[in-house]
């Protein structure tokens, strides 16, 4: 039931940031604040009440903090508010539906990514709103505990 209610939290507000991140590129950062401290929330009282363990609570962390590093790496060819999504689906999903979920996203942008590419209609260098695959992912994991 926990990780049912995480992921429906978790998929709802990142509907909510697929619009602004496909309208304007950029994710509102109060509501991204608000949404990692809220999972934040979410994981310590998941911990405190021994749904999960503290351990698998960190490595639910680990995309996000990897993402975040990448961006830095990259210098923000995959932006930050990316990483944190991560951070905030880690959090709210838990490691064991972050991973498949995160699969599902990097799948589908490829998949776009290869279409546009194909069809003349981007270059290397166009850049794709990220939010909206995770978004998706989110998603196709919540449907997975509906079947």
């Amino acid at each position: 039931m926990w990780e049912q209610i995480g992921c429906l939290c978790t998929a709802a507000l990142l509907a909510y940031h697929s619009v602004f991140d496909i309208k304007r590129r950029c994710i509102p950062g109060r509501s991204l604040a608000l949404g990692v401290a809220v999972s934040c929330g979410w994981a310590i009282g998941k911990g405190l009440l021994g749904v999960q363990s503290w351990a698998m609570l960190g490595a639910g962390l680990l995309p996000g903090i990897a993402a975040l590093a990448l961006a830095r790496a990259t210098r923000e060819q995959m932006g930050r508010g990316d990483g944190w999504e991560l951070i905030i689906m880690g959090n709210g999903m838990g490691l064991t539906n972050c991973l498949p979920a995160l699969g599902i996203a990097l799948l589908g942008i490829f998949l776009v990514s290869a279409a546009l590419l194909l069809l003349g209609k981007a270059r290397k260098n166009t850049r794709i709103a990220f939010v909206p695959f995770l978004g998706m992912g989110a998603v196709a994991v919540l449907f997975r505990f509906w079947i």
